[in-house]
């Protein structure tokens, strides 16, 4: 992207799609500016910092600052190429929610290991707390227990409801003063929790529509950086119903599961992939318990599913 000549200002990129993104200079204007040629798009994100050319013919988009952190996801379109979702979050609110959309820890595992790639700190966020009242003394156990690997391994974990406001406060504080972008499937109430800081951001909201088959229509269709009264920035992005991993390799992969890692040092092999390798201390403390079943099980889901893309490009390559 060239740099610009002549006047400029610099600012943040606080809305983006289609063809053009709005920026919030440092001047206290906010601009709209056409986004450079498709070839070139996917190079720009909300969050970022950016300078904008005060041009004659309107303004135009200039160099765009390094990046601090990122959260990104591969291109549907090139899946060896990341598109960036957000730009220079310090933390990335995993949203999640109880009955329904059922809470799926599968999601949550996959988020975590793309949150890490990118630098930023993640923080799960379970909404819904009220659709708890549906169930019995059983189902509740369950659905919470499903939550018990998180905490063990330091996750930070808020569990509120935006129907009566309960752990909200919990949220605000976790979030105070930061940039934060929240993610998860549609319907989990991801712009509702956006409103619920601030009712006048208008965030616009929607039920699950049963035409998704439960899972949610897409309620958010650009994304936004939203500022707070009390310096919060929150991004808030369409719903995203899966995540993959682009230019991860099946060896680094175990790095990003912390009571994987804790035990690899244990393993016969350096490289052990904690597969069908013969003495590998993971496979052992995942047979003690000491790993929980369902994060060993999605680590090699995870693993199988590298190994399928990196398969895939390697065919496209000498395609």
């Amino acid at each position: 992207m060239p740099s610009s000549e002549g006047p400029s200002v610099t600012g943040t990129v606080v809305w983006l799609a289609g063809i053009a993104c709005r920026v919030l200079c440092d001047d206290g204007e906010l601009r709209t500016v056409p986004l450079p040629p498709r070839r070139e798009q996917g190079l720009v994100a909300v969050g970022d910092e950016v300078e904008v050319a005060l041009s004659a013919a309107g303004p135009l988009l200039g160099v765009v600052s390094p990046r601090r952190t990122f959260l990104a996801r591969p291109d549907p379109q090139d899946p060896r190429r990341a598109l960036v979702i957000a730009a220079n979050v310090d933390v990335v609110a995993i949203v999640v929610s109880v009955v329904e959309p059922p809470l799926h820890p599968r999601l949550i595992d996959r988020f975590l290991v793309a949150i890490q790639l990118g630098g930023a700190t993640p923080l799960l966020v379970v909404n819904k707390l009220d659709r708890l009242a549906e169930l019995d003394d059983a189902g509740r156990a369950e659905e919470l227990d499903k939550l018990a690997p998180y905490r063990a391994m330091g996750l930070g974990v808020v569990v509120c409801s935006t129907r009566t406001g309960e752990g909200l406060a919990d949220l605000r504080a976790a979030l105070h003063a930061k940039t934060c972008v929240f993610v998860g499937h549609s319907g989990v109430g991801k712009s509702s929790l956006v409103n619920a800081f601030d009712a006048s951001l208008g965030a616009k909201t929607g039920e699950l529509s049963v035409a998704w088959g439960g899972r949610g229509k897409h309620t958010t269709t650009a994304s936004t950086l939203h500022v707070l009264d009390d310096g919060t920035r929150v991004i808030d992005t369409p719903g995203v119903r899966a995540v993959g991993l682009w230019s991860l390799e099946p060896r680094e992969l175990g790095r990003y599961f912390p009571e994987i890692e804790a035990h690899a040092g244990g393993c016969r092999f350096n490289d052990c992939l904690h597969e069908i390798e013969p003495r590998c201390a993971v496979k052992d403390a995942s047979a003690r318990g000491e790993i929980p079943a369902a994060r060993y099980e999605t680590y090699l889901r995870i693993l199988a599913s590298l190994r399928e893309e990196a398969a895939h490009a390697a065919h496209e390559g000498r395609g």
